[in-house]
């Protein structure tokens, strides 16, 4: 029971450190990774899945989504499904943040954004 638990905040929480590691080298060309980006990043995640669950699966109440997280093979899905939308949203994230970044500092804009 307790092993299981362990294993199930580690597939909600692994993929959001992997996702705020490619945000930080992105973003910041740098590996250190933030816990509060890994939080977001998973709840973004999670967000995602569930809707997910919901468009393509049908899953419509609370009882349905049981059945699937007793499925073993879901949660090896979920775990890779999990990297790939965190390594995506750690990408475009960061990108965007450099972008952002970008366009405050050049003078045209410095006038216009503050």
């Amino acid at each position: 029971m307790i092993f299981q638990l362990f294993q199930f905040f580690l597939v909600l929480i692994v993929p959001g450190l992997i996702g705020a590691l490619f945000f930080s080298i992105f973003a910041r060309l740098t590996t250190e990774i933030d816990w509060r980006v890994a939080f977001i990043f998973d709840l973004f995640t999670f967000t995602t899945m569930i809707i997910g669950l919901y468009y393509f699966q049908d899953i419509l109440n609370v009882e349905d989504l049981l059945v699937h997280f007793n499925c073993l093979s879901f949660t090896r899905k979920y775990i890779l499904l999990s990297i790939v939308i965190n390594i995506f949203y750690g990408i475009i994230f960061g990108l965007l943040r450099r972008v952002f970044f970008w366009i405050r500092r050049r003078p045209l804009f410095s006038g216009i954004i503050s």
